[in-house]
This record gives structure tokens, C-alpha cells and sequence, in this order.
């Protein structure tokens, strides 16, 4: 049997990915001011509601999980600054 623990293969990386755009498509339609945490709340909430109708494994979870941390991790931090006020 498999270890549920091992890191995601290339395919459930792909997948995730393939989920994660989904997701902010879907985000970008609705939400005006978008953040990364709001980008985060709406990742968990889409996989908490897949976990809870068995669409997601436990491995297909890591691997979203592995991604949110890749893609919304402090190394992705920009500035934000204020409309119309320009940088120096």
C-alpha cells in the first residue's frame, strides 16, 4: 500500500495546479479585492468542501496543500501601495 504521506507525484502536481487556476477563475469573478488570504481562505474552503462530498483523496489534499504553501508563501511577498500614488 502506498504511503499517503510520500510527497505528491508529477501527475497530482499537475492536477493541483490544474485545480488551484480553476479555483482563482472563479475567485477573480466574484472577489473585487483580492489578497493572498482570501486567495487561501477560498483554497481551503474549495478543499474542505471536496474532502467532505469525497471528491478529494488525502493525497490530492497534500497536494493542495503543498501548492498553496508554494504559491502563496512569504518568498511571492510584493509591495502593495495605494492607487495613484507613485513609487519613488
Amino acid at each position: 500500500m502506498p504511503n499517503p504521506e510520500a510527497l505528491p507525484t508529477a501527475v497530482e502536481r499537475i492536477e493541483a495546479v490544474e485545480n488551484f487556476l480553476q479555483q482563482l477563475v472563479l475567485l477573480l469573478e466574484v472577489e473585487p479585492d483580492i489578497t493572498r488570504e482570501n486567495i487561501g481562505a477560498w483554497m481551503e474552503l474549495c478543499s474542505a468542501s471536496a474532502r467532505a462530498h469525497g471528491l478529494q483523496s488525502r493525497r490530492q489534499t497534500l497536494a493542495m496543500e503543498h501548492l498553496r504553501t508554494r504559491v502563496l508563501g512569504p518568498s511571492l511577498d510584493v509591495e502593495r501601495v495605494t492607487p495613484g500614488v507613485w513609487l519613488s
